[in-house]
């Protein structure tokens, strides 16, 4: 990795900029003070309100196609996943624009297995709970197709254009409470359900698990057994209450202990490979978890410590509604990575966290007190403009 690392990022969606006049676009994110932007290159399926932008084409809602790629993929690469270029070669042209233009550090953003499209497609390669309900939004990483797909997209897209890095998303199991549309439940969410409802015990999974010597089928069983138990007893527990079943549960049971270890021991091996194949030159970062707080990014997956040797970092969604909270989940999350020049940061200068502006200021000059250098912010398209106006302050 040879070239100068972006200090100030702004992620950003082909929509909002398919178009435009680029010249326009990149003076208008040099002029907040920032030196890159971190291109979505593959995205998932969502429904997004659009304040209103200089130039911007299209209305105020926009629904992305699922599992789309953003820029033009060598299709024959592909095997049993295949590429789905966006239909729309106006917004696949957005990343071959900004990198004639230059001026701004790019960094292809990529989703890779939270991909309802391939899901649908591929039902026999999803995430299946221990009672065998497939999760058509959650590809398991696990699934030799699966992995492959993976590296193939990520290495595709790091040889297509000069880009400064590649910032993977959703490298292992989705977790099982993350927005799929017209979810239903009358069931109050909580970490220790949504966990074991997460787990998954697809065939790959459960061989994987044989191999290491994990009764896979009994530990299914005991979920069954301890989630049927909760939803059809009459309470609701607290917080504090489902966190402690959830630590009690991985202390008492070795088979979840370890099971967890093999998904995390998977996902580092996926992104450990994806490191090997793609250029050198290119950066490589990981964006470990949509969990809050970060520590629980085992539930997907997810090993800090262990991402961050395989990667050369990772990419810290600190999105919480405070300065103070996002502090002391810095300091964990470092801690755990152990080495802060590992730790990239992405901050929500808005609402439903740091909108107000001394907020976001403080956030921002704590993570830098901490020794946290690179930041990202999220995101171009949806931020009110007085959000945006903040970053020129920071």
């Amino acid at each position: 990795m040879s070239q100068k690392q972006a200090q100030r990022s702004l992620y950003t969606y082909s929509w909002d900029i398919a178009g435009r006049d680029i010249k326009g676009v990149v003076n208008e994110i040099l002029d907040l003070g920032l030196d890159g932007i971190k291109l979505a290159t593959a995205y998932h399926a969502g429904k997004f309100i659009r304040p209103p932008r200089p130039g911007q084409v299209g209305g105020r809602v926009v629904f992305p196609e699922d599992g789309a790629l953003y820029f033009e993929p060598t299709v024959s690469r592909y095997k049993a996943l295949p590429a789905h270029p966006h239909s729309d070669p106006a917004q696949r042209r957005v990343a071959y624009d900004l990198a004639a233009d230059g001026r701004l550090a790019m960094s292809a953003w990529t989703v890779l297995f939270h991909n309802s499209k391939l899901g649908e497609l591929h039902p026999e390669l999803t995430t299946k709970n221990a009672w065998g309900d497939g999760y058509v939004y959650a590809l398991c990483p696990m699934q030799p197709a699966v992995f492959d797909y993976g590296v193939t997209l990520a290495t595709d897209v790091a040889q297509t254009l000069p880009w400064q890095s590649l910032t993977l998303e959703s490298p292992g199991w989705a977790p099982f409470n993350h927005g799929y549309h017209h979810e239903f439940a009358q069931v109050r969410s909580n970490v220790w359900l949504d966990t074991m409802l997460g787990l998954c015990f697809c065939d790959a999974c459960k061989a994987a698990a044989k191999d290491k010597g994990i009764d896979a089928d009994g530990l299914a069983g005991r979920v069954r057994t301890r989630v049927d138990g909760y939803l059809s007893a009459n309470v609701d527990a607290a917080p504090d209450q489902a966190g402690a079943w959830l630590a009690a549960d991985l202390y008492e049971d070795a088979d979840l202990a370890a099971f967890v270890r093999l998904r995390q021991n998977r996902v580092n091996e996926f992104v450990r490979t994806v490191r090997e194949e793609m250029p050198q030159s290119v950066a490589l970062y990981v964006i470990p978890t949509v969990q809050r707080p970060t520590a629980q990014t085992w539930l997907e997956g997810s090993d800090l410590a262990g991402l961050a040797k395989v990667a050369d970092g990772v990419e810290v969604p600190f999105y919480e509604p405070n300065a103070g909270r996002v502090i002391a989940d810095a300091v964990d999350t470092i801690r755990r990575v152990g080495d802060v020049s590992k730790v990239r940061a992405i901050l929500r200068p808005g609402v439903p966290d740091l909108g107000d502006g001394a907020e976001i200021s403080a956030a921002y000059n704590g993570l830098k007190a901490l020794g946290v250098e690179a930041f990202s912010f999220y995101n171009y398209g949806m931020l009110r403009p007085d959000s945006l106006a903040r970053l020129k302050a920071l």
